[in-house]
């Protein structure tokens, strides 16, 4: 902290005296500082000492608002905290398909759906399934893997680009997930 505030002290070449603080504990990160452009994967990261990406903060907060439907609900950074440890296993699971991204399909309302369906699926290899092919990376060929299909197809064409397209996408996505593990062929998302 104070990078911006030395700089400016050199640029200035005017003597300032202030407080050092030296052995702060990281956890402290969460609830000093708030006014700096800091995004909360920064703030995480800091205060966790491992690597938060946006990505995974986008993928929480998506799960959590469209699942409970509030949509206008401000997460603290300490609230992010621990919600991250609540889905570290669901975020490494998701985090596989999302080290690259893939166009058009990796929408945090649709990561957030799939980590949520993380807990409660019985066959992750089904699930891991129905992610590669909802990424492209392997193809359809079978009649009730098609829910990915139709899930990937309605994402290309048309895209998350709006709040209420948030709900509609992660409900589509739970929808998909739903006849995809039960191999059920589906006519519409």
């Amino acid at each position: 902290d104070g990078q911006h505030r030395l700089k400016a002290i050199v640029e200035s070449g005017v003597t300032v005296q202030m407080l050092v603080a030296r052995g702060v504990d990281s956890k402290h990160q969460l609830v000093m500082d708030d006014h700096a452009k800091r995004s909360a994967g920064d703030a995480l990261t800091l205060a966790r000492g491992e690597r938060v990406t946006a990505t995974e903060v986008a993928i929480v907060r998506a799960a959590i608002e469209l699942q409970e439907k509030a949509f206008s609900a401000h997460r603290t950074k300490a609230e992010l905290n621990e919600l991250i440890d609540q889905f570290r296993g669901a975020l490494d699971f998701t985090g596989e398909f999302l080290a690259t991204k893939h166009r058009g399909v990796t929408a945090a309302p649709v990561w957030g759906a799939i980590a949520l369906s993380w807990y409660y699926v019985e066959d992750l290899d089904r699930l891991r399934s129905f992610c590669r092919m909802l990424c492209g990376i392997d193809m359809v060929t079978e009649e009730g893997d098609r829910a990915s299909q139709m899930l990937r197809e309605w994402l290309l064409r048309t895209g998350v680009r709006y709040a209420a397209q948030r709900s509609e996408a992660f409900r589509k996505t739970q929808r998909a997930i739903v006849a995809f593990m039960k191999h059920q062929k589906i006519d519409k998302l």
